[in-house]
């Protein structure tokens, strides 16, 4: 897949400006030549300025750099992960692991992640060594133009890096995503993800997190089109409120209402959530 700043390399090259010429006054050189290569990342301000120094304006960057999502992890990859084959799927994650320490790309840590997350969510183990989820946490933290495709980054690794990295990740999303609400099928992700890291923070038990998360997204105004995302947190919002209290019925009530509204996959899902939560509140 080809990188963002791969993206900046070519249209940077088909205007002859050099290496030096674009990053003159903004960066360095060969950190420059590091991001175009998927080596580093930049900060925002540094990025706008290179765009500016190539006579390119964000939102035709965006436009242009928009990275192509099919077919971008291997077969057998899919393969592995349809079949749940533990066994293989350990032994692709560490072969993918091995291939990102030694190009240091980002989409092969991508790759290893997606493996890593597959495991340990069948087996309980996380496979990602701890100086590659401070690598993870860094690159997510530095986002602030957040496509479907750093989305889905950050939602596969909601369970592998420690909880207080997870908020600050899921604040970073929050507090840049007037940029993704622009598309629907951008925020629908976004919504998902929030959701994600929420019942992450929850599992793991840090409901003081997840509530400060909470209240945050209950501040994004829902478009009455995604007023399921409004259920999914209300509900989560209750959930907390029972690690509190241990008085089920808060949730058990929330869960018949929605039943009753005949949406039976949320129901499903719900009830499944709640009795994971109960067994680790019981624990």
């Amino acid at each position: 897949m080809t990188s963002i700043g791969e993206k900046f390399r070519k249209l940077r090259k088909e205007q002859n400006i050099i290496l030096t010429q674009a990053s003159k006054g903004i960066c360095d050189p060969s950190n420059l030549s590091r991001w175009e290569n998927d080596k580093i990342t930049l900060e925002f301000n540094k990025v706008l300025a290179l765009l500016n120094r190539i006579h390119v304006t964000p939102t035709e960057f965006i436009n242009y750099a928009k990275l192509k999502q099919e077919n971008e992890i291997p077969q057998e990859y899919i393969e592995a992960i349809n079949k749940e084959d533990n066994a293989q799927i350990k032994t692709l994650a560490l072969k993918q692991l091995k291939i990102y320490h030694n190009k240091r790309k980002i989409y092969d840590l991508y790759l290893a992640i997606i493996l890593c997350n597959q495991y340990l969510l069948i087996t309980g183990e996380n496979l990602l060594p701890f100086q590659d989820q401070m690598h993870l946490y860094t690159y997510l933290s530095k986002i602030t133009i957040w496509t479907s495709w750093d989305l889905s980054f950050f939602g596969n690794c909601v369970f592998m890096i420690k909880p207080d990295k997870v908020h600050a990740i899921a604040m970073n999303v929050l507090h840049n995503h007037s940029l993704a609400d622009q598309d629907v099928n951008n925020l629908m992700v976004m919504l998902g993800i929030l959701g994600d890291a929420t019942i992450s923070l929850i599992f793991r038990k840090d409901v003081i997190h997840a509530q400060k998360l909470l209240n945050e997204i209950k501040a994004i105004e829902m478009p009455h089109y995604l007023e399921f995302f409004t259920l999914v947190f209300t509900f989560l919002e209750k959930v907390i409120q029972y690690t509190k209290t241990h008085d089920k019925q808060i949730v058990l009530t929330f869960i018949e209402t929605i039943q009753n509204l005949g949406m039976i996959k949320s129901t499903n899902i719900f009830i499944d959530i709640f009795k994971h939560v109960q067994v680790l509140t019981d624990y």
